[in-house]
């Protein structure tokens, strides 16, 4: 028996590839980035600034999702984790949903919801 589970061996690997990273934010429903993030921070002695989405004490923004992807466009965040309805072996992400736009047979949060 392994003396860790798979789930933070997949953390402490997220963590070193952030790196000198001096902002990460991650989206909703994104436990282990969130865990890495907050796993790199400390091992840095406070760097990086980790913004998570949805989260009071992790998050400056006072207006939630909307002042971070603002943030993201103007290029102030170095690392941003989303989740994604469908990712294929290419690394697209699906936020939208499965089918017909117009009459999806399964509608994903979109964005805001990743």
């Amino acid at each position: 028996m392994q003396p860790f589970r798979d789930e933070e061996l997949l953390a402490d690997v997220i963590a070193r590839l952030i790196g000198d990273a001096r902002h990460v934010a991650i989206g909703a429903s994104s436990p282990i980035p969130a865990a890495a993030a907050l796993l790199a921070r400390e091992r840095g002695g406070g760097r990086p600034y980790v913004s998570l989405l949805g989260s009071r004490q992790q998050n400056f923004f006072t207006d939630g999702g909307r002042e971070l992807f603002d943030c993201a466009g103007q290029g102030r965040i170095d690392v941003f984790f989303l989740s994604g309805g469908q990712i294929d072996g290419e690394g697209n992400i699906n936020l939208v949903g499965i089918g017909d736009y117009a009459r999806p047979v399964v509608r994903f949060p979109g964005s805001f919801g990743s």
